[in-house]
């Protein structure tokens, strides 16, 4: 009797260990995630769970994980962080016929409140209630072998011809570098009417100026110059292997006025960018593209650097010059599937990629927070 229960025991704990899931738990911020053992968790009503192949590391990670400014009071202790998420449906609720288990998929991991006029559209961001079931941020995520995913409409099933670990970074990286393209887009393409010499400025060659590089030379129109700004000369060789025309250093040993006269020549005849995209957003990048934005020019603004830094704008010229600003913040559902479709094409090539195992995420968030990740790093699982 007493081999029999041990036996049985014996064979519980086997059954655990193949069916347990791990998960890299924030238990104190600052501090290195804790490894936990856990049962596999069950589909929600509406909803499913996705077995996790790849989840990106994002900037959004680090500032979650040190607890600063960026989402105050909004990420829990205890949370699994990595809201970056592709992998296979484990199990789902049977009322949702729009997928099934087995299906390859990448999370949209911004979710509202799903009823408002907003959420009906995919356009979860702006949720007129205000809800954030976000993914990774205030609700388990990646950095977890499974994902509880509370409403499938969020899931974008990933085409044969588009690699996991690139799927995985669409959903946040990929669709903020296409949404903001997306917005220079009427604004080049009326300039373009009226004169074939523009360029667009893009600062930042990372992950993000890396997409917005090939986002650009899909989008706008041909002959449209591509210039890329960054500290790194590195980053911008990579800048220049994705397509970009000119790339110029701002390094802190250029000073003010050569930064903003090397950007001026090579915008070309009109001696100014007719839009920008930063994703530094520093207080010291913003102010400069200002000075270099032709009259009537779109600056849009994505990067999350200046925490609570403000920017100083002489007023009289930004009005005079007829200057317009967007903040960026992610995209829309129905723009993931429109990338989605985009990248299956193989027009547009990831970033560079580097894999990592799960249990060094704090380790490459630590990496990214220093400027050690060249493009993009995931946690393969």
């Amino acid at each position: 009797q007493k081999d029999t229960h041990s036996h049985a025991a014996s064979f519980s704990r086997k059954v655990f260990s193949i069916m347990a899931r791990r998960s890299m738990r924030l238990v104190e911020f600052g501090k290195p995630f804790q490894l936990m053992k856990e049962e596999v968790p069950t589909a929600p009503k509406g909803g499913a769970v996705v077995k996790t192949e790849f989840a990106g590391v994002c900037h959004s990670d680090l500032h979650s994980a040190d607890g600063d400014g960026l989402f105050p009071n909004l990420v829990p202790l205890q949370t699994v962080l990595g809201h970056e998420i592709a992998g296979t449906v484990h199990a789902i609720d049977p009322s949702c016929g729009q997928f099934k288990v087995g299906d390859k998929v990448a999370v949209y991991f911004h979710g509202g409140c799903g009823d408002c006029g907003r959420c009906k559209v995919g356009e979860t961001t702006a949720c007129l209630k205000d809800v954030k079931h976000w993914t990774g941020i205030n609700e388990d995520g990646g950095f977890s072998d499974y994902v509880i995913v509370g409403d499938v409409s969020v899931m974008v099933k990933v085409p044969d011809t588009v690699a996991m670990d690139t799927a995985c970074l669409l959903p946040c990286s990929g669709l903020t570098a296409y949404n903001a393209v997306c917005t220079i887009v009427p604004t080049v393409q009326d300039f373009a009417k009226y004169t074939a010499d523009c360029a667009v400025l893009l600062v930042g060659a990372g992950g993000l100026g890396l997409w917005g590089v090939q986002f650009c030379k899909q989008l706008l129109p041909a002959g449209v110059r591509v210039i890329s700004a960054d500290v790194d000369n590195e980053k911008l060789a990579a800048a220049k292997d994705a397509g970009c025309d000119e790339a110029i250093v701002w390094g802190k040993n250029v000073d003010e006025k050569s930064a903003v006269a090397a950007a001026q020549q090579a915008c070309g005849s009109l001696g100014a960018v007719v839009a920008a995209i930063d994703f530094v957003n520093l207080p010291a990048t913003f102010q400069r593209v200002e000075k270099i934005m032709a009259p009537g020019g779109m600056h849009v603004v994505v990067g999350l650097m200046a925490d609570n830094d403000s920017a100083a704008v002489p007023l009289m010229g930004f009005t005079l010059n007829r200057h317009h600003t967007s903040g960026v913040l992610m995209g829309s559902l129905l723009q993931l599937k429109d990338l989605m479709a985009l990248m299956a094409q193989g027009k547009v090539k990831p970033p560079p990629i580097s894999h990592h195992p799960l249990e060094k995420a704090y380790d490459v968030i630590q990496d990214l927070k220093a400027g050690k990740v060249k493009g993009r790093a995931v946690i393969k699982l």
